[in-house]
């Protein structure tokens, strides 16, 4: 058998693909792509929306600013030992505070953070608001 998925994984292989959701993923990306997408002032616009869910979430608010590239930078941390489900779950209730209404999440680990990159945005004609995005970089440190 190949590699597990996960632990009591016997079959070792899926049962379909994600085939229909490629046009989805590809206008996000088609999005992603276009110059001044991304929405200026990110720590006006999402911050509140961020902190909100953060003080909810059992993970404290170290730092937030505004990258470069325009992305919002949001450093957090644990005050206690949690598995990396638990960090992603409390990260993703957190982006619920910031999310429009498509988004890409990315999730690594290194340098003893998990971090989180998103893309979130709103598709052209699909909202209230001309189309836009928001680019973050969530940083989760915890103790050893």
């Amino acid at each position: 058998m190949a590699r597990r998925r996960w632990d009591t994984d016997e079959r070792g292989h899926g049962v379909g693909d994600a085939r229909a959701s490629l046009g989805a993923i590809q206008e996000l990306a088609d999005l992603a792509a276009s110059s001044e997408w991304v929405a200026e002032d990110p720590e006006a616009h999402l911050l509140p929306g961020l902190r909100d869910r953060i003080e909810i979430s059992g993970l404290r608010l170290e730092g937030a600013e505004v990258q470069p590239d325009g992305a919002l930078r949001v450093r957090l941390t644990s005050a206690t030992k949690q598995s990396r489900r638990e960090i992603r779950q409390s990260v993703w209730a957190i982006l619920g505070g910031a999310a429009e209404l498509t988004s890409l999440v990315r999730e690594t680990a290194g340098d003893g953070s998990i971090n989180f990159e998103v893309v979130t945005g709103i598709p052209p004609e699909d909202g209230g608001f001309a189309t836009h995005g928001h680019t973050l970089r969530f940083e989760v440190a915890q103790p050893e």
